[in-house]
């Protein structure tokens, strides 16, 4: 499989999200990159742990997508 790679940079509060999301052993690289194929609805080969009966990870990553959701709705109104 043909990769591209992506440099930008994003703003502290969209790092503060990835870091939230982050497995562990997981960079913020790699968290980015999950996340965003995730977002694409792409399968990604990590495995999913639940902490508790209920996967609080999920919980975390629904929070912060209705929050970049909410972001980029302002972020159009201007």
């Amino acid at each position: 499989m043909v990769s591209k790679q992506f440099s930008f940079r994003l703003a502290d509060e969209v790092v503060e999200a990835l870091e939230a999301l982050q497995l562990e052993g997981e960079s913020l690289n790699q968290t980015a990159q999950r996340f965003i194929a995730e977002s694409l609805g792409l399968s990604t080969a990590s495995p999913k742990k639940l902490s508790t009966p209920v996967d609080i990870k999920e919980l975390v990553k629904e929070e912060v997508r209705s929050q970049l959701e909410e972001l980029r709705g302002k972020l159009k109104a201007r």
